[in-house]
């Protein structure tokens, strides 16, 4: 069993639940509230932001370069690529630049990218790769998932969204991620095993809590 497999092991009743919160089932459907979307984009564009310094101090914890230039490939991925999809719902949106900049960061959001970028300041490459692959192997699931409903592929609205993270290009980085991180961790202590295993079930934790913030618009004041 790979260590990516053992990983999804103590996660996957979380990961089940994701499709039966309401924000990811009502997109899926279609029929999630165009508030509740927009204060999501609002907040995973800041969120994706936090994200790519995560992946940023890959670079600065590698000493190989080949794994260097992945983590590269990451940050830009993520600024240049699956950003793309949120500043084109911005513009639909109406959400400025401005807006995004001046909005306060949601209490879940806030203490999901600190815990991410506490895990990296403090751990090697793997403890950073294990920290970001919550995040990415789940939209993979979800967006693989959604492509399956019928008509969500080609909804007017939410289909350019399921389109992005079901795509061949996104389940790509996800899968580089997946092979270091097997990598990485073929030979680890079971001590070692055993505390970031703990490390990616805390982010599916806050995966979870991320959809049921952005569902009910709550900031955590």
């Amino acid at each position: 069993m790979k260590f990516t497999d053992r990983l999804y092991e103590g996660v996957k009743d979380i990961w089940n639940g994701y499709l039966e919160q309401p924000f990811v089932k009502e997109l899926g459907e279609g029929t999630l509230r165009e508030e509740s979307f927009r204060f999501y984009m609002v907040q995973d564009y800041r969120y994706l932001l936090q994200y790519s310094k995560v992946f940023a101090m890959g670079i600065v914890k590698a000493e190989d370069e080949a794994v260097m230039r992945h983590f590269a490939c990451m940050v830009h991925d993520t600024l240049d690529g699956e950003m793309d999809v949120h500043k084109s719902y911005m513009k639909r949106l109406g959400i400025t630049d401005e807006e995004v900049a001046t909005t306060k960061t949601a209490l879940a959001n806030q203490s999901y990218t600190s815990y991410m970028l506490d895990i990296a300041h403090k751990g090697d490459v793997l403890d950073v790769l294990v920290a970001v692959l919550s995040c990415a192997w789940s939209y993979q699931m979800i967006g693989e998932h959604h492509s399956k409903i019928p008509g969500a592929i080609d909804h007017p609205f939410y289909g350019e969204w399921v389109r992005g993270y079901a795509s061949e290009g996104f389940a790509k980085g996800v899968r580089e991620i997946m092979e270091l991180v097997n990598e990485l961790g073929a030979d680890i202590s079971i001590k070692r095993e055993a505390y970031l295993l703990e490390v990616f079930l805390n982010c599916c934790r806050y995966e979870r809590d991320f959809w049921e913030m952005a569902y009910h618009m709550d900031m955590g004041d």
